[in-house]
């Protein structure tokens, strides 16, 4: 069985009541967008996988930070950029955007298909996948 998750709700600062925000409400993104956003450097790419899979295969220039790790009480203030986030396939990220969006962070915005849908549309990548193998005895 697997449940949907439909809204969200969290206490804003200074709120007499708690705010409901739509699963709906939180941004997607396809793969070219959020390239175009890293090129012109208008966003930071937050990868949400594990180190092993960071490590294997990654977007150039994201950082990491684990969904198993991500403490939205320690995120870093990131002023005046838009907020990627990317995992595998989409639905670590967007658990993450959630996360955060409980929090009153703004301004996220979910990879939709991850970096699976960043390969298949040809965007840089790099990490152990990508360099050369010295296979000679």
């Amino acid at each position: 069985m697997q449940l949907a998750i439909k809204e969200v709700s969290f206490e804003q600062e200074n709120a007499q009541k708690p705010v409901t925000v739509s699963v709906d409400e939180l941004p997607e993104i396809d793969v070219k967008t959020a390239n175009d956003w890293l090129e012109h450097d208008e966003a930071v790419l937050i990868d949400v996988r594990e180190t092993g899979e960071y490590e294997f295969d990654h977007v150039p220039g994201s950082l990491l930070l684990p969904l198993s790790f991500l403490d939205t009480g320690l995120f870093p203030p990131i002023q005046g950029l838009k907020i990627l986030i990317l995992c595998q396939i989409g639905k670590r990220s967007a658990a993450a955007q959630k996360q955060l969006a409980k929090t009153g962070i703004e301004n996220t915005f979910n990879i939709a298909g991850g970096l699976d849908a960043w390969r298949e549309a040809g965007l840089d990548l790099e990490g152990r996948r990508h360099e050369e193998g010295d296979y000679a005895i």
